[in-house]
């Protein structure tokens, strides 16, 4: 009995073992994969250093670099990889390269995307905003229910359209507000209603029967949105006119989905107030929109994850005479001092922040950096990042390295911002 015992505990003791070490391996390979960037840009002509200390191989198209030895280089085509110190990349050519990490030489760790671009320079704006977004189709934000003319309650889109779908269609007819959906409900209520769902970039039917409120009225019992409006700040203008704004996307207030936005339009916006930002309240700049055509300032054509994309006209151009500034990698940004330009005050002003971390293998491409407001100029307007500062350029060494895309909420005076180059490569897809 004794023996059978010792044995069993034999065994569990090399199973724990066994697990421990399964443990460790998956352990240090996740934190090397971590560490490794999904992609990386370089300059054509350039030197580029990747401040990565990994005990990897490196492939280049099956060429191979020890990369824990020092002074060794491998030539692919006209990528050229160094390993000293660092890893440096450099390349006389425009093009695209994978380059693969692996541990002892066998296991895939991570393929890294290496594009090596022509420079690029934007103009820095960090002007204040309005902007206003048209949805693709009619969002849905909530069903509810509905007391028809006998007095009986129902709820008849209950189940059958969900927050967050857009509603495209109605009998075959394009929806694209509105005004347009309760005139198309009440002419065909009497009907079967055949709605067209967006849903999850699907387009699906659905069938529901309207609910006669009154002679001439009927419900369907859905509460809708076609379009929504704020103010932020323009990031950049490049040199076809083509800017790039917030840092992030516009979400409904109520779902919290990105809103699927069919077209947009930028308007000048007044800022006649600040309320600072306190702990558990971000604060936010408190302006106006005037919608009327003169005041127009550029069309968007796109709402994404990064940003606010679109085609400036020539009195936002001018507005943004600013010198253009080369684009600074995400490689190349380094903690501590750099610059915010926005316009809280009396002009446009660069205010002193500091970097404290840059993640440039974040899988949150809002979140590359993590910064602190240092100037006591900015703290005594705003006590540090208020909602509407979304997208104000961040720049360091002479160069634009990003956007604020957030704020902490339990300290505004830090927050996190967006590597430009993210913010480009979304507007260049």
């Amino acid at each position: 009995m004794k023996y059978i015992n010792r044995k069993s505990y034999r065994r569990f003791l090399i199973v724990l073992l066994l697990a421990h070490i399964v443990y460790t391996g998956i352990f240090f390979i996740n934190n090397i994969y971590n560490k490794i960037p999904d992609s990386i840009n370089i300059l054509v002509n350039d030197k580029s250093k990747l401040d990565i200390d990994v005990p990897l191989n490196i492939t280049v198209d099956n060429q191979s670099v020890e990369a824990g030895l020092q002074d060794v280089k491998t030539i692919n085509n006209n990528l050229t990889v160094t390993k000293k110190d660092n890893l440096i990349f450099e390349s006389d050519t425009v093009g695209s390269y994978k380059v693969k990490f692996k541990l002892f030489g066998l296991v895939n760790v991570k393929t890294v995307d290496v594009n090596v671009v022509e420079p690029q320079s934007v103009i820095p704006a960090g002007i204040p905003i309005g902007l206003y977004l048209q949805t693709d189709g009619v969002m849905v934000i909530g069903t509810g229910k509905v007391t028809d003319s006998s007095g009986i309650v129902m709820e008849p889109a209950y189940g059958i359209v969900n927050s967050g779908d857009y509603i495209v269609s109605l009998n075959n007819i394009t929806v694209s507000s509105k005004s347009q959906l309760t005139f198309l409900i009440n002419k065909y209520g009497k009907e079967d209603i055949i709605l067209g769902i967006k849903r999850n970039n699907e387009v699906i039917s659905v069938k529901i029967k309207s609910i006669r409120t009154s002679a001439d009225e009927y419900k369907l019992g859905i509460w809708v949105r076609d379009d929504t409006q704020g103010i932020g700040t323009l990031t950049y203008i490049d040199a076809n006119g083509k800017f790039g704004a917030l840092g992030h996307g516009i979400s409904d207030v109520d779902t919290g989905r990105l809103l699927n936005s069919m077209e947009g339009l930028l308007y000048k916006a007044n800022i006649w107030g600040i309320k600072k930002g306190e702990a558990g309240n971000p604060g936010g700049l408190c302006g106006t929109i005037n919608y009327e055509d003169e005041n127009i300032l550029g069309k968007i054509y796109l709402n994404s994850g990064q940003g606010i994309f679109g085609t400036a006209n020539n009195e936002l151009i001018a507005a943004c005479g600013n010198e253009a500034l080369p684009i600074g990698f995400k490689q190349e940004i380094e903690t501590g001092t750099a610059y915010i330009r926005c316009q809280v005050g009396e002009g446009l002003t660069d205010y002193k922040i500091n970097i404290e971390e840059v993640n440039i293998s974040s899988n949150d491409l809002n979140r590359g950096m993590e910064i602190t407001i240092t100037d006591n100029r900015l703290l005594s307007l705003t006590n540090g990042i208020v909602q509407g500062m979304s997208g104000s350029p961040i720049i360091q060494n002479g160069k634009i390295i990003g956007a604020v895309t957030h704020v902490f909420v339990k300290d505004s005076t830090k927050g996190y911002g967006i590597f430009i180059e993210n913010m480009l490569s979304t507007a260049n897809q």
